[in-house]
């Protein structure tokens, strides 16, 4: 496979930075596991979502290796929970390469006819019609999350559906930008409409709107000219500036959205939140900046809680011999209703149990993970847990593959798909239980979408 000459240009700088320091054969591990995730992963033509589950957890997992080179420091030193970091780095870098073994061999490699069915789709309808269909998903998920409201047993279905929008999104960005006469302006309308209403959220969703349209931009173009390089430099700046802002005035935000109370609920309305937010950007100076974009580094970071797990386990308690995965895989095939005994889901209780720590609970509107890796190694120790973690990365790859292939919705559809049914697979710190049990709803949902919508949709627009 032939990767562009701008991963060397990624690399490069970042194993320099990496092995000058008090952490350097650290710094140079970490880049080369990216760089063999890169060359695993990299699939030119197509969503970049397979890379981007296994590099943003790369983030989560490394950021602590820069920083602390950064700041002089041996990277134990930046330990939050008292655990040894360094050998957890180690660990979970191993488990990523794991990982990214397991998506590749799911999906298989790489080919140009990937590419060539995306290019077809869009050559073959026109750019409004992309439109037309995002506008339909938006108006769908309005719908669905009505219904997750109205009806809380049925929550997580109607939010998997309302979640497949981006899928569109997806597809509109992709067919604006890969060809001449694309309606650039209309996207850009769409583009602040979802940045706008994602600021309106407890949990700020405009990260999932600027990740997608990156998604959307890196394959859309045969060749990256000047102007893309920088329109998706622009992109990925954007990403960090509102990043870092968001992380300086997010406890205030959060508490004027559920006006004080301790939970995860919105109050108010969309353009009274709006107008709060803006007040407090404009009241940052450069010592909240700074603040926020340290804040930003410990947010993306998640390795200590999984550090402190290995100090705890087996110590205190013993390895759980794959009873925690074993339930996340049975799990989304017990309804409570024939299974009134099913435990209901408590990161934090769970946390607490596997690290002794005193974190807070839903009660107190928050929710704290070890991470479905550490999960693993809470089952299975040091080297049997990798097995599962192969076998993940074997099950996403596997649905990457089979929904892009799949039939009634091979091409731009399809590919949204699957890029969105897998974007949640990102997060380092994301419980198996959780994981697999959105895996399961998002695929049946998105199934029944590409068996059934899809072809109405077709149908609809000759």
């Amino acid at each position: 496979m032939k990767l562009s000459p701008g991963f060397m240009f990624l690399l490069l700088p970042l194993a320099l930075f990496g092995v000058a320091g008090e952490n350097s054969l650290l710094g140079l591990l970490a880049v080369s596991v990216l760089g063999a995730g890169i060359v695993l992963l990299w699939r030119p033509g197509v969503s970049p979502i397979l890379l981007f589950v296994f590099g943003y957890q790369w983030l989560q997992v490394s950021i602590k290796v820069f920083q602390a080179n950064l700041e002089g420091l041996p990277v134990d030193a930046l330990s939050q929970l008292g655990g040894a970091i360094e050998g957890t780095i180690v660990l979970s870098l191993f488990g990523l390469l794991v990982l990214a073994a397991g998506m590749r061999l799911g999906a298989g490699p790489a080919l140009p006819a990937d590419a060539e069915v995306l290019r077809a789709d869009v050559a073959g309808k026109s750019g409004m019609y992309w439109f037309r269909l995002y506008v339909t998903s938006l108006l769908i998920a309005m719908v669905a999350q009505v219904g997750a409201r109205a009806v809380p047993g049925l929550s997580q279905p109607f939010l998997a559906l309302a979640s497949l929008k981006w899928a569109f999104y997806w597809a509109f960005t992709y067919a604006t930008f890969s060809r001449q006469d694309g309606p650039r302006q209309v996207w850009l309308m769409v583009f602040a409409l979802e940045l706008l209403l994602g600021f309106g959220a407890y949990f700020s969703d405009f990260k999932t709107i600027l990740f997608m349209t990156i998604f959307g931009l890196v394959p859309a173009g045969v060749r990256l000219t000047a102007g893309r390089v920088l329109g998706l430099a622009t992109v990925a700046a954007l990403t960090l500036t509102l990043g870092v802002v968001w992380s300086a005035v997010k406890p205030e935000y959060r508490n004027f959205l559920s006006q004080g109370e301790r939970a995860q609920v919105v109050s108010v309305g969309l353009g009274e939140s709006i107008g709060f937010l803006l007040q407090l950007v404009d009241g940052l100076d450069g010592t909240a900046l700074v603040q926020g974009a340290n804040t930003l580094a410990d947010r993306i970071a998640y390795v200590d809680i999984f550090a402190r797990t290995i100090d705890y386990v087996p110590a205190s308690m013993p390895h759980q011999n794959g009873a925690v995965w074993g339930d996340a895989v049975l799990r989304p095939f017990m309804p409570r209703l024939f299974f009134p005994e099913k435990t209901a889901i408590n990161d934090s209780e769970f946390t607490n149990q596997f690290t002794g720590l005193g974190f807070s609970g839903a009660s107190k509107g928050t929710s704290i993970s070890i991470g479905y890796m550490g999960e693993a190694y809470i089952d299975f120790g040091y080297i049997a847990m990798l097995i599962p973690i192969f076998l993940l990365g074997l099950a996403l790859g596997w649905f990457y593959k089979w929904m892009n292939n799949h039939l009634a919705c091979r091409g731009l559809i399809g590919t949204g798909l699957a890029t969105i049914v897998l974007y949640p697979a990102s997060q380092f710190e994301t419980s198996i239980t959780k994981l697999i049990g959105g895996l399961v709803v998002s695929l049946l949902i998105a199934w029944i979408v590409a068996r059934w919508g899809t072809p109405y949709m077709h149908k609809a627009d000759k």
